[in-house]
């Protein structure tokens, strides 16, 4: 698929633009230039699954999970998609800070040779669906799940640039003496996920584990959904998927985003309930098959002076297995339009695997501050580029006056702690309440990426994997 600049997929431009979703505040100074790729480097097969497991529920070979959620997965089965009611401590894990795999049905993928990610997998057992025999029993589920949903909004971030400084140590430590196959590491890299340092898979598990603490007969009903981001063509897409299983298909998949569905009956009427905190969308979206009440329909996802962009979710009119995502953009009083499919038919079980992976040599980071209503208030973003002279930063937050302050700055200048500007020191103080961390924090965080942006073979290396990935994805 072409993209023009995409955090995952999509993803990389709305979630690091601050206009709401995809606010589009990046100029075209901001964004990667395409880089052409490197010489490639031939990839070890770092899982022994061949493509045919692809297809079989329990993931098997060696696994970024942790420990204790490997062997909870590999005893799993279909079944275990039903999670039992009145067990909410089960979404949380043990130490509080991050979420139980198993409950999740999260596994690893088979990884082929010659593959830049692993295959995606979905669970092939049965779904729970939601009935309610009145509207209005749905519209109090509604208002109780956007309660929620926007409260987690204003609570957390989106957060690409702390997980890119930790794969960055994770990598330097294990090679202190030289130079590193990069493509290697990153295959038996182990995912740290936590409740703290989030993307659109970490905060899925984060709205059903808030939903479960009070409804754990509604979070069970829950479940991961993966998303095929800014398709040139749907129908061509579904063909290919159907002709060969969509495991099967999954050499040529990217699956940039996951979000979260729900199976409903409204009066007898089927639909599904879709949540995607990870795009900062403040509502829970109702997708009806007969397209009639409570079906969404088209929203404003944001509208600002320079862009306004709309988005409309339905059943893709030949195949219901799939919600066609449709996103409206006006610039200048010209629009177009942007395609996606989200796979609802099963549960998706490699969200971490394939779609956090992935994201993690994306070339473009960010850590934004949402309000309850989505729209993205402060944060910072930047491209990766080869050359460590041009990285630059772009620091954005709102001012006294509600207007909003916009800075970009060499990440040269972050390189000594003792040693950043006054002026440069001033946005930070300003910055740093509005993302609700400490300046210490932050001042550090800034010094951990620019030492990462700086380190020339590591992120040629990250350029090289990111542009494998996109040619994979090429005619999607």
């Amino acid at each position: 698929m072409v993209r023009e600049d995409h955090g995952l997929g999509r993803s990389a431009r709305r979630l690091t633009e601050p206009d709401s979703h995809n606010n589009d505040v990046t100029t075209n100074d901001d964004r990667p230039a395409p880089q052409p790729p490197p010489p490639s480097r031939p990839r070890p097969l770092v899982r022994s699954v061949s493509i045919d497991a692809a297809a079989s529920e329990i993931g098997t070979g060696e696994t970024e999970l942790a420990p204790a959620d490997v062997a909870a997965v590999a005893t799993a089965t279909a079944a275990s998609i039903i999670r039992p009611e009145g067990d909410s401590g089960r979404w949380i894990a043990e130490d509080g800070d991050s979420y139980n795999m198993a409950t999740f049905g999260q596994t690893n993928g088979p990884w082929p040779i010659g593959q830049p990610l692993p295959l995606p997998k979905w669970s092939s057992g049965p779904v729970p669906t939601y009935v309610a025999g009145k509207l209005w029993q749905y519209e109090d589920l509604v208002g109780l799940i956007e309660t929620k949903l926007q409260r987690m909004l204003e609570e957390t971030h989106y957060n690409t640039a702390n997980n890119f400084v930790d794969f960055h140590r994770a990598y330097r430590a294990a090679h202190r003496d030289g130079r590193g196959e990069l493509m290697t590491h990153f295959q038996h890299y182990t995912i740290p996920i936590n409740r703290r340092h989030h993307m659109c898979v970490s905060l899925a598990m984060e709205i059903v584990s808030r939903i479960a603490e009070h409804h754990p007969d509604i979070a069970r009903r829950l479940y991961l959904v993966s998303c095929e981001e800014a398709l040139d063509e749907t129908d061509s897409y579904i063909q290919h998927c159907e002709e060969n299983g969509i495991e099967y298909a999954g050499s040529t998949l990217e699956k940039e985003h996951a979000m979260v569905a729900m199976k409903i009956v409204v009066g007898g009427r089927e639909g599904v309930l879709l949540l995607d905190p990870g795009y900062h969308v403040a509502r829970a979206v109702t997708v009806m098959k007969d397209q009639k009440y409570p079906h969404t329909g088209w929203f404003t996802q944001s509208d600002e002076p320079h862009c306004k962009r709309e988005y409309s979710y339905a059943l893709h009119d030949h195949n219901s297995d799939y919600i066609t995502w449709t996103e409206r953009i006006t610039r200048g009083g010209k629009q177009q339009y942007e395609q996606s499919l989200v796979y609802i038919a099963r549960p998706y079980r490699t969200a971490i695997d394939v779609t956090v992976r992935r994201n993690l040599v994306y070339n473009f980071r960010s850590l934004l501050s949402r309000d309850a209503k989505g729209r993205v208030c402060a944060g910072l973003y930047f491209p990766l580029v080869p050359n460590p002279l041009d990285a630059q930063v772009t620091l954005f937050y709102d001012n006294a006056n509600e207007s909003q302050v916009k800075q970009k700055f060499k990440f040269a200048v972050f390189r000594d702690p003792e040693k950043i500007p006054d002026p440069v020191l001033v946005h930070l103080e300003n910055l740093a309440p509005q993302l609700r961390i400490p300046l210490g924090e932050l001042i550090d965080l800034m010094v951990d990426l620019a030492e990462s942006i700086h380190d020339v073979e590591f992120v040629q290396q990250v350029l090289e994997i990111n542009n494998n990935i996109l040619e994979l994805s090429a005619d999607n």
